[in-house]
């Protein structure tokens, strides 16, 4: 079984302040914190429905045991791996040396695996005896995503704007699915 945390999230949106405002012809800064909080929300949605970091972002993958070839990296694109530890039956974790396992951050989604020659220590502990700290995104800057995510996260804080009261409930609108669909991983 895995688990996998966010451990430190994006320092920066995909799509500005004052880009949004634009997009909704807004003029005053009276809902800067509703614009603000509708791009986070939108953030959140294109990554869910994509399955995929768009800023620079670090996550923790929690295994229970090692995979039988590949250990596979949620949230593409992934850029590299800070870490890989083994914990023991005391939870005092043991880092790996990076020397042991390849990274492959041109897969989607991202891989590490076990160069041949390496033994890897078996965790002393039944759950989450293993612990890859890894970062993913696009890029550290809005710039480093690609358009068709932002002017979807565009169009969906637009909609969540317009359709802000409780009343309403708020679907994914066609032409925004369009846009992220290209990017949406599928399991096999």
């Amino acid at each position: 079984m895995s688990n996998l945390l966010l451990f430190s999230g994006p320092a920066v949106e995909p799509v500005t302040i004052a880009e949004a405002k634009a997009f909704l012809r807004l003029d005053t800064a009276d809902d800067d914190a509703l614009v603000a909080a509708a791009i986070v929300a939108a953030r959140q949605a294109c990554e869910s429905f994509t399955g995929r970091a768009l800023i620079t972002q670090s996550w923790q993958l929690y295994l229970d045991h090692w995979p039988e070839r590949d250990i596979t990296l949620p949230r593409p694109p992934l850029q590299s791996v800070t870490s890989i530890k083994t914990f023991d039956a005391d939870g005092v974790g043991a880092t790996l040396d990076p020397a042991t396992y390849w990274v492959d951050a041109s897969a989607l989604p991202g891989r590490v695996r076990r160069r041949s020659d390496a033994v890897w220590p078996s965790p002393g502990r039944d759950v989450a005896g293993i612990e890859v700290t890894f970062v993913a995104g696009y890029g550290d800057s809005w710039n480093d995503v690609p358009q068709s995510l932002r002017q979807g996260i565009l169009m969906t804080v637009a909609n969540f704007y317009e359709y802000r009261d409780a009343l309403h409930p708020v679907t994914l609108p066609a032409p925004i699915g369009a846009l992220w669909q290209p990017y949406r991983l599928v399991r096999l």
